[in-house]
């Protein structure tokens, strides 16, 4: 006979019940007790879910049945909070802080700002109070009163709805008030912004833009961006480790990206992102300056320069804060009028492929020297162009046509 059989007969004789706490005994065995809470037809309910240990009912098990109950309490998710009167705003708070552990810090600076729209406008009230009907009145307030866009609400929407999925499962509401809620489609269309066709540059509005930039400090930032069709966090992560001047190539492999704070990390935005260019001789010249500017400034600054291995940096060796190249950029585009006067820094990566598609390049070599992870990235932009190209062609087909009279 089993050990296990003695001492379930040896002790056979007890009475069922509580044996320590949340250890209870059942028919001569050991069962943890853990506490939960569930919503039934609207009301919150605490019960005990039983767990069977497999042990028997003797004295010597009961340490080893106290040992694994704690050791379930203190990994057993316990939710944000059991108090059913919290405020949202303090359990968006108790959300958020949960989330910083699971996500990348850019993400989660994005989930601090579409909170900020969140707690503002139920600042006053309980978690428990808040309807459906609340929820669409909040969507129509950013719309109208906060004229923000679609794509803004919506992924406030989401971040939402995850808040509310978290309470139902904290059994502080029965059921969340945002699943079903209706975004207001009239009001998004009506107070959408048009978008502009020039947030990027023909090839002939990128030669005018190099030429227009070619004794800025940034040209350089600003050529290897356009050529490569780099992200900002891309091009602001270049290091003299990911240039082989003997192999003539450039790898992107380190990104510089600003959330709560300003992150450099060894990845980039996804698998396809990180790829190895390869590099003209007139692009090696260039590299081979800036490398020895960094060597003329080093020299001047002495013991105040900031050494480290990224390409684009200040002077003294300080590094370009991420929005940094965006501003300088602004500047020069405001400067010029013949430039389209929207184009924000990114706008110079999409002008990457303004270029490709001009030059006849197909749509697959274009994502992979971009690094695109999805194909319809690139065809949506891809599609852009030929129309942009299309209506300038209609254009000047027309005006040869057809010309109004001199107004001199």
């Amino acid at each position: 006979m089993g050990r296990k059989k003695l001492e379930k007969v040896e002790e056979g004789k007890k009475k069922d019940g509580r044996r320590d706490t949340g250890v209870q005994a059942k028919k001569g065995w050991l069962y943890i007790l853990l506490p939960q809470r569930k919503v039934e037809e609207g009301q919150k309910i605490s019960s005990k879910r039983w767990v069977a240990t497999g042990l028997a009912d003797t004295n010597q098990n009961l340490k080893t049945a106290k040992d694994m109950r704690k050791s379930l309490m203190s990994s057993k998710n316990k939710g944000l909070t059991d108090d059913p009167n919290v405020m949202l705003v303090m359990y968006v708070d108790l959300y958020l802080a949960r989330k910083k552990r699971t996500v990348a810090d850019t993400t989660y600076a994005g989930y601090l700002y579409r909170s900020v729209k969140i707690k503002e406008f139920f600042r006053k009230l309980k978690l428990k109070e808040i309807t459906q009907a609340d929820i669409e009145q909040f969507l129509d307030y950013l719309f109208s009163a906060d004229n923000c866009q679609m794509r803004t609400v919506k992924d406030i929407k989401v971040l939402f709805n995850g808040i509310m999925e978290q309470a139902v499962k904290d059994g502080l509401i029965a059921d969340n008030p945002v699943k079903d809620a209706m975004i207001n489609k009239s009001l998004a269309q009506r107070n959408a912004k048009v978008k502009d066709d020039d947030d990027f540059f023909s090839y002939r509005e990128a030669q005018l833009f190099l030429k227009k930039v070619e004794s800025h400090k940034l040209y350089e930032l600003f050529f290897v961006t356009l050529f490569f069709g780099l992200r900002r966090e891309e091009v602001l992560g270049l290091r003299w480790s990911s240039i082989d001047i003997k192999a003539k190539t450039l790898r992107v492999n380190h990104t510089v990206t600003v959330g709560t704070r300003v992150n450099r990390l060894n990845s980039t935005k996804t698998e396809t992102s990180t790829r190895t260019y390869p590099l003209t001789d007139d692009q090696v010249k260039m590299f081979e300056h800036l490398r020895a500017e960094e060597i003329k400034n080093r020299e001047l600054f002495g013991e105040a320069y900031k050494d480290n291995d990224y390409i684009f940096k200040n002077e003294d060796g300080s590094l370009h804060y991420p929005d940094y190249p965006s501003k300088q950029l602004k500047k020069v585009i405001k400067k010029t009028p013949d430039l389209p006067q929207h184009i924000k820094f990114h706008g110079l990566r999409t002008s990457c492929v303004s270029i490709l598609v001009h030059e006849g390049f197909d749509v697959k070599g274009i994502q992979k020297w971009v690094g695109h992870k999805d194909i319809n990235t690139t065809l949506k932009i891809y599609a852009k162009v030929k129309e942009k190209e299309a209506k300038e062609e209609i254009l000047h087909g027309m005006t040869s046509i057809i010309s109004p009279k001199s107004y001199d």
